[in-house]
């Protein structure tokens, strides 16, 4: 069966750039997005993605509180947080809510291929 990947992100053109990474890694995988943290999570109910890329800042909710919501319905889900915020306590917070990874903006092809490596085992 097909691995699903979800990408919750405001900015239509970082879908395009993390899709585009998640493409070059040669997995064969379903990707669906949502531009907000209230979608994230009614998409996450629905879809049961295997592996989400989450932006922290958001409209609506913020990454971190959608992720929290996330690991209420399901506390085994694999959530990488994505981010140009350079505060450590947003790391913190992210790590302490359970996140499975954390890449800082602008990142590359390669931490995109590490954190589905590590993620999809």
């Amino acid at each position: 069966m097909k691995k699903k990947i979800m990408i919750v992100e405001d900015s239509s053109l970082m879908v395009v750039v993390i899709n585009n990474f998640i493409k070059k890694s040669g997995l064969d995988v379903e990707v669906t997005s949502a531009s907000s943290g209230e979608e994230a999570i009614r998409l996450y109910t629905q879809e049961r993605p295997n592996l989400v890329f989450m932006d922290i800042l958001m409209p609506d909710m913020d990454g971190i509180t959608a992720l929290e919501k996330i690991k209420e319905i399901d506390p085994n889900a694999k959530v990488v947080m994505c981010t140009s915020l350079r505060e450590p306590c947003d790391e913190e917070r992210a790590r302490k809510a359970g996140c499975s990874g954390y890449i800082m903006k602008p990142f590359s092809s390669q931490d995109i291929r590490d954190a589905l490596e590590e993620n999809l085992k």
